[in-house]
């Protein structure tokens, strides 16, 4: 039997073998999983934002949740739709039955597009694991969402809830097009669709979460990572408190 972190490393080599490029990509997932945070890709449209979501979303045992945003989605299509015998007993209570709510891995594809109503329950969602149903806490099962998006939060309206909303997404990345000829000619000539020998079910991805909290620090790395964050702040890269609490966590995690 292999542990959790054997298949880690093994889905690891496997989606570095066929998705081009992106072993960068692959790795922020997979950390993001272990870590328990969410990850944003951003970048053009046809640079496999979705197909290495779709992988690593599939390799997780559990209720998948996924959708494509846009300003026309309503908070039905992501919540569930309103009941109607709840609404003849004057209750406004949602049906969650294979929406978001309900989901343990998230897929949300063009994230910004969605509308206020329902950019500020999705804060919740991410961010406290829980859903206000007209009065009930439905407490989510949430273990990893992955957004993408072809653009950074700020360009379009809104820019305060979407700041909000971006900073939810602890781990985050500009994926940018195949840059090499080799990578080309692999696109080209020899494309691999992932295949993935394992599958990994929520309690081992809990199992990982809890053997990679317990990783112990060196005196050195402690020392290298006040290092590095103080780098970042010459250089005007000054993250918020949670996030340099969260960065902890995440080291752990790809360690």
């Amino acid at each position: 039997d292999m542990t959790p972190q054997q298949k880690f490393a093994a889905t690891r080599s496997e989606l570095s073998a066929c998705l081009i490029e992106r072993d960068a990509e692959i790795d922020m997932i997979l950390t993001a999983m272990v870590a328990g945070e969410h990850a944003l890709l951003v970048g053009p449209p046809g640079t496999a934002k979705s197909m290495l979501s779709d992988a690593v979303t599939g390799w997780i045992g559990g209720h998948k949740f996924s959708i494509l945003m846009t300003k026309f989605t309503t908070p039905d299509e992501v919540f569930g739709p309103v009941s109607l015998a709840g609404l003849k007993a004057d209750v406004y209570r949602r049906i969650v039955t294979g929406k978001l709510p309900e989901a343990e891995v998230a897929f949300l594809d063009e994230v910004w597009k969605s509308s206020s109503a329902i950019l500020n329950t999705l804060l919740t969602i991410l961010n406290e694991r829980v859903y206000h149903n007209d009065g009930t806490v439905i407490h989510c099962p949430l273990k990893l969402c992955v957004a993408a998006s072809n653009e950074w939060p700020g360009d379009q309206e809104g820019g305060r809830e979407l700041g909000a909303l971006f900073d939810r997404f602890l781990l985050r990345k500009a994926v940018r097009p195949i840059a090499t000829e080799r990578g080309l000619d692999r696109l080209l000539w020899a494309p691999v669709e992932p295949r993935l020998s394992t599958t990994l079910t929520p309690e081992e991805l809990t199992q990982a979460n809890a053997e990679a909290s317990v990783l112990p620090w060196t005196e050195a790395a402690k020392a290298a990572f006040v290092d590095i964050l103080r780098t970042a702040k010459q250089e005007g890269i000054v993250p918020g408190d949670r996030r340099c609490r969260k960065s902890v966590g995440v080291a752990q995690a790809f360690a």
